[in-house]
């Protein structure tokens, strides 16, 4: 369950530190760098940045295996039972075996962007910086 504690800034750095660690980002990314709380760009651009890196380790990791929906779709269709379903069956679980971790950990990363996303903006609204943004 996602709880929406307010983080204390270095709570906040060292989440975003490890977010950015569990992302794949380059060693010598923004991200990594120290956030300076009282500037709204840098808030912002803590917030593009895990976003970014957030799509980019969606595109990069996801398992290029067959969509097991896309399978199950075809399974659908054949006879229960049939050769043909049987090979669909196979197959649906094979893509079912790459794609479940992935979505367990992506579900995972997905609570974590969150809880840092949803700390930033209170950041910048609770000290009154919104206006430089």
């Amino acid at each position: 369950m996602i709880t929406r504690e307010l983080l204390s800034s270095d709570e906040l750095q060292k989440s975003i530190y490890d977010l950015a660690k569990r992302l794949a980002v380059p060693p010598d990314s923004y991200l990594l760098a120290p956030t300076d709380f009282s500037d709204a760009d840098q808030i912002k651009m803590r917030i593009d940045g895990l976003t970014l890196a957030f799509i980019s380790y969606c595109y990069h990791k996801h398992p290029r295996g067959e969509n097991v929906y896309e399978v199950m779709e075809r399974l659908e269709k054949e006879k229960e039972g049939s050769p043909e379903a049987s090979v669909l069956e196979a197959r649906a679980e094979a893509a079912a075996a790459l794609e479940i971790p992935f979505i367990v950990k992506l579900n995972d990363l997905l609570e974590d962007y969150y809880i840092i996303r949803f700390n930033l903006e209170q950041f910048i609204s609770d000290t009154n910086i919104e206006d430089s943004v």
